[in-house]
């Protein structure tokens, strides 16, 4: 995973670098892969991972930002970042820089838990008891989907909007297993 994300930086930093019309250019990204009981995420920027628990909601990444830096410093408390005209400031991204550092970590999944994987153009627009209220309503997840890039978009929509949901059904274990690995036996 962490490979995959390194080599998307190196296939911007060259397009940005050999295209003029891309100069500048860099993304932010999250991304999971879940197995088993386990779930491994890799981010760089303000893309950011949720995990909705016992109705519980928890931000499982950290935002790669200079808001992030100072609230880590005890410089400015997290409502002050909130109201922040510098909300936008990455200090890592992708295809800035020949070499990205990309953040991994492992979590344990439980099942029921449901995550959420987005863009800042999402958590900007809509506060965490907003997405807490919208995850845990009785629909299906691309009514969920829906119903969170409606409300970023209701609340101004300055920036894309990227939104994935995965659920935990159940272990891995009792799911059908795929036909390669029917046929390789494993």
């Amino acid at each position: 995973l962490e490979s995959c994300v390194e080599n998307a930086n190196q296939a911007i930093f060259h397009a940005a670098h050999t295209n003029p019309q891309y100069s500048g250019m860099g993304t932010t990204v999250v991304a999971g892969v879940w197995w088993e009981d386990k779930v491994m995420l890799v981010h760089v920027g303000d893309s950011r991972c949720y995990r909705l628990r016992a109705g519980q909601l928890l931000q499982l990444t950290r935002d790669h930002s200079w808001l992030q830096e100072q609230m880590d410093a005890g410089l400015i408390t997290p409502q002050q970042a909130a109201q922040s005209g510098q909300r936008n400031l990455v200090t890592r991204a992708l295809g800035v820089e020949e070499l990205v550092q990309v953040e991994s970590n492992e979590f344990l999944v439980e099942v029921q838990d449901l995550y959420l994987l987005c863009s800042d153009g999402l958590s900007e627009m809509v506060n965490d008891q907003d997405l807490l209220n919208l995850l845990s309503a009785e629909t299906t997840l691309e009514a969920k989907a829906q119903e969170l890039v409606d409300t970023a978009n209701a609340h101004g929509g300055r920036d894309n909007i990227t939104v994935a949901l995965v659920y935990a059904d159940g272990p891995t274990a009792q799911r059908k297993r795929s036909l390669v690995s029917r046929l390789l036996g494993s």
